[in-house]
């Protein structure tokens, strides 16, 4: 069991470790600090490599106590790099907010160490590689996600009784849904922002799916983006999406094999789907969601946008993303929503829910102050709280939840 549970929160920690190199204050630091950018590249790759063996672990490490020993140093070596990059990140924040306010301050506990921050980094990447070198060793095989971070497809389904810690966002969103722009703009664009697991696409479905909001608009449309801004594909499924009406599969695999060879569309056929689209929402009050947008370019918004334009004033397009800098491009009269991780009072419910499912955890009190350790260490993110919950939900003795935190 402790295995079982080691290798989801080495997952998701290492989903935790990927968001913070990637993200746009982390690497801007690097590069105005002039430190060495290509290694957070190699830093990711390993980290990739790694995250892609895991489930491979997991099994063989019942038989084989030298994969199980790999997985427990691994784990050591992941939480070591999560604090090494939560200073760096702290002072990437940090040096954002005083590039702001037109100061050159570096923290004095951070001065100390900033010339170490690349031979910091240098060595955690070596030492990660020893793992990868050794889980090849190892016989270790990686799954079909090596290389490739796309994240899962979503759809607009949510069980409300299940999310914690989100009243304020919900309700301070629902507020823009509401409101008709006095700005000129006459489609409002809301993107939320925040890291990989924190939660935007369950915010984005308890806005899609709240009374009020199901009220105030004719149409509603769902669409998961992902990493790959396929505007044909994107187009189709919002298509599918407000009219309930399922397009040609075959037509758009062509259509879409043709793009991805050629990084072109073809513009008749393209053409096509958006004519429908514009018809579908021409006149009418419309919300659509397009999920986990990534580096879309902003041509390809911007014919989006020429569609969506046909809707009445009042529409609205709530925009989920990694990355501040979609938010900038996408951005209109509403603000900018970063939504941020969850107190570990409000992680510790959410694991507990699923852990115990409907029975009250309060009689399990023999498991509430591991329980609620546990807790702090998912940082905050729904995604590894669920993960975690989810695997300790038939495993309720002390010594399955305390050899977690071993």
């Amino acid at each position: 069991m402790a295995s079982v549970v080691a290798e989801a929160f080495l997952s998701a920690f290492v989903e935790v470790l990927l968001e913070k190199i990637i993200s746009t204050e982390f690497v801007n630091y690097f590069r105005s600090k002039k430190l060495d950018v290509s290694l957070l590249e190699k830093l990711k790759l390993t980290l990739l490599s790694l995250q892609a063996v895991l489930n491979d672990a997991e099994e063989k490490q019942i038989t084989n106590p030298s994969v199980k020993q790999w997985l427990d140093n691994l784990r050591d070596v992941i939480f070591e790099a999560d604090d090494l990059l939560d200073k760096i990140n702290t002072e990437a924040l940090r040096s954002k907010v005083n590039k702001v306010r037109n100061m050159n301050i570096l923290s004095s506990s951070f001065k100390q160490s900033y010339g170490l921050i690349n031979f910091d980094i240098q060595r955690l990447f070596e030492r990660l590689e020893q793992f990868a070198r050794k889980g090849h060793l190892l016989g270790l095989k990686e799954g079909a996600s090596c290389g490739v971070w796309n994240g899962t497809p979503t759809s607009s389904v949510v069980d409300e009784s299940a999310i914690y810690g989100r009243d304020g966002d919900r309700k301070k969103l629902k507020e823009f849904l509401l409101r008709t722009s006095d700005d000129g703009d006459k489609i409002g664009v809301i993107s939320i922002v925040g890291m990989g697991g924190v939660g935007k696409t369950t915010l984005a479905k308890l806005l899609y799916n709240d009374p009020e909001v199901k009220e105030k608009f004719d149409l509603k449309g769902w669409a998961y983006i992902s990493k790959d801004f396929d505007i044909v594909r994107v187009t189709k499924t919002l298509l599918e999406s407000v009219t309930f009406k399922t397009i040609d599969t075959d037509n758009l695999n062509t259509m879409h094999s043709e793009f991805v060879a050629s990084k072109r569309t073809d513009t008749s056929d393209l053409n096509t789907l958006q004519v429908q689209l514009q018809q579908s929402l021409c006149h009418k009050i419309f919300l659509l969601v397009l999920d986990d947008m990534w580096d879309g370019s902003y041509v390809d918004w911007n014919n989006l946008k020429d569609i969506f334009n046909a809707g009445k004033m009042g529409s609205k397009i709530i925009i989920t993303t990694r990355d501040e800098r979609v938010a900038l491009f996408t951005h209109t009269f509403l603000p900018i929503h970063y939504l941020t991780p969850l107190q570990s009072d409000e992680c510790w419910s959410l694991l507990s829910k699923h852990a115990f499912g409907a029975s009250n955890y309060k009689l399990r009190s023999n498991l509430q102050v591991v329980g609620k350790e546990i807790a702090k260490k998912c940082d905050g993110l729904p995604l590894a709280a669920v993960a975690l919950g989810g695997l300790l939900r038939t495993k309720l003795s002390r010594d399955d939840w305390n050899d977690v935190l071993r």
